[in-house]
């Protein structure tokens, strides 16, 4: 039992290098940079996912009378 609670705790070593490196990986691939994007954030600048969308008051259909 010690045996098996040991191997399992040196299995974390290497399960958190790997996720570290996923998410280092990940964060490196997003187009310009996590600091470029702080930065265009703060200047308001950056592209806030609005997709577009304008949020002006539309008429629905039951405003027809």
């Amino acid at each position: 039992m010690f045996a098996y609670i040991v191997r399992r705790l040196l299995l974390i070593i290497p399960t958190l290098v790997i996720i570290l490196l996923v998410n280092f990986v990940i964060v490196q691939a997003a187009p310009g940079g996590p600091v470029e994007q702080a930065i265009a954030h703060l200047q308001g600048i950056g592209g806030g996912g609005g997709g577009g969308v304008s949020y002006t008051h539309s008429p629905s259909p039951r405003d027809t009378t």
